[in-house]
């Protein structure tokens, strides 16, 4: 009798096992269903702040779901490779405090820990601020002139009218201009802050410079040459 129920319960713990490894695997199923819902709320709550700051009104911008959701990876990366020490440091531990968010979210809901429910509000929390934070650093630094905009000059279909004033960044003008985004057949570019004015040009982004707008029908050519390296 002994022997039998130590092989009984020797089963029972056999099967437990790979029950109790289901639900844990069921829990991040939960909770990646979670972080996909997250990541296109805080995608798109990163380029609205980020687009908002150069005067772009981020309700009209028709970004694809595809592209918002995992658009949070690609900044990550983009930052990680031209961002100081100190931002990578911050990004690090952002990325680390959510990863432990969900992990112990997923182990408390599988015990139904009573704290379990809050982990998700905090993780929303934490998500939204860091979005919104790095989405008006973003701003700041590509207004300034550590700026990683790609630089863009035009050529008009027809030549500008000698009794208006020429629209900015012309080929040949000697206009340094930067391409903030290219939606809806419009280029949306201002002209890059003078090297000598850099310190005040990096601390105001957005309303602190004019953005204009050229019409792809009035363009021949937009000659535009981006970065290399990220």
């Amino acid at each position: 009798m002994a022997r039998e129920h130590s092989r009984n319960e020797q089963n029972g713990d056999a099967d437990s096992a790979p029950t109790t490894a289901l639900e844990f695997v069921k829990s991040l199923g939960g909770a990646a269903g979670i972080l996909t819902g997250l990541a296109f709320i805080n995608g798109w709550l990163y380029w609205a702040t980020y687009y908002t700051a150069f005067g772009l009104n981020s309700l009209v911008l028709d970004l694809p779901f595809s592209v918002v959701s995992v658009s949070l990876v690609q900044v990550f990366v983009r930052d990680w490779k031209t961002e100081s020490p100190l931002v990578k440091v911050i990004l690090i531990f952002a990325v680390l405090a959510n990863i432990l968010l969900t992990v112990l979210f997923a182990r408390w809901f599988r015990t139904h820990h009573r704290v379990a429910i809050a982990l998700p509000v905090v993780l929303v929390l934490s998500m939204s601020i860091g979005a919104w934070w790095l989405g008006f650093h973003d701003a700041a630094v590509d207004a300034g002139c550590d700026s990683r905009l790609p630089t863009i000059a035009f050529e008009l279909n027809e030549a500008a009218d000698k009794a208006s004033v020429p629209p900015p960044c012309l080929q040949g003008s000697g206009e340094t201009c930067l391409l903030v985004l290219h939606i809806n057949s419009s280029y949306r570019y201002f002209v890059a802050p003078d090297p000598q004015f850099c310190g005040a040009a990096s601390s105001s982004p957005g309303a602190g410079r004019m953005t204009y707008e050229m019409s792809d029908a009035q363009i021949r050519i937009a000659n535009i040459q981006t970065h290399i390296g990220w």
